[in-house]
């Protein structure tokens, strides 16, 4: 995975990339993605990125993200999945994203939105592991930070958190390890069924248009 950290350094991540015409041939499955044998139960237009907040490999697609955003089709729906790993504080990271996404559904907001309760969030945690080098104390320390970037109250995480819909969605977000049989984070499953390959990703530009291609298909 060390290769996906350095196509995403540098030049990649300040200027939005237009998709080249020499790209535009079909994808090859095998190759480019893998069609999923139990397709994700997500809607037709979508992306889901599983991934969590102590990756370092996460944290430069986060910053990806956007130019991503700004390219793909407007309707396409962002689902970001956060998964439990061996890294700190991962089973309460994903309950703050929970959370933070259910309040932003109950909003009519979505996960795209630079303003939404999940990229406040998430962006504060990325940036806490991995610009500031933050240590903390406990797990109700790290839940605090989280609720301080999205300026909601411990009492009002706490409720959210026992809603049904909410504790669905963190099952449904554990679970789809094993339904796409995924061995690495970020990855992104397109429309469903197509996982990217980021092995073979070239460069942030081949990332974006296998996207946009496969939201397509």
């Amino acid at each position: 995975m060390q290769r996906i950290i350095n196509i995403f350094l540098g030049a990649f991540l300040g200027v939005l990339f237009l998709l080249n015409p020499l790209n535009a041939e079909s994808l090859k499955e095998g190759k480019d993605y893998i069609k999923l044998k139990t397709p994700l139960d997500v809607p037709q237009k979508s992306i889901v990125e599983i991934f969590n907040v102590g990756c370092p490999h996460c944290a430069k697609m986060s910053e990806l993200l956007p130019k991503l955003f700004a390219t793909i089709p407007q309707e396409a729906v962002f689902l970001p999945y956060h998964i439990i790993t061996g890294s700190a504080f991962s089973a309460q990271a994903s309950e703050v994203l929970a959370v933070a996404v259910s309040i932003d559904e109950e909003r009519n907001l979505t996960s795209r939105d630079i303003e939404s309760y999940f990229r406040r969030a998430s962006n504060a945690y990325f940036d806490a592991f991995f610009k500031l080098h933050k240590k903390f104390k406990n797990k109700e320390s790290f839940i605090a930070f989280g609720l301080d970037a999205m300026e909601i109250s411990q009492t009002k995480f706490e409720t959210q958190l026992q809603r049904k819909e909410v504790q669905d969605k963190l099952k449904t977000w554990q679970d789809s390890i094993a339904q796409t049989g995924i061995q690495s984070v970020p990855s992104f499953i397109v429309n469903g069924k197509y996982l990217i390959i980021m092995d073979n990703v070239q460069d942030a530009e081949d990332f974006i248009y296998k996207v946009d291609y496969l939201l397509g298909i």
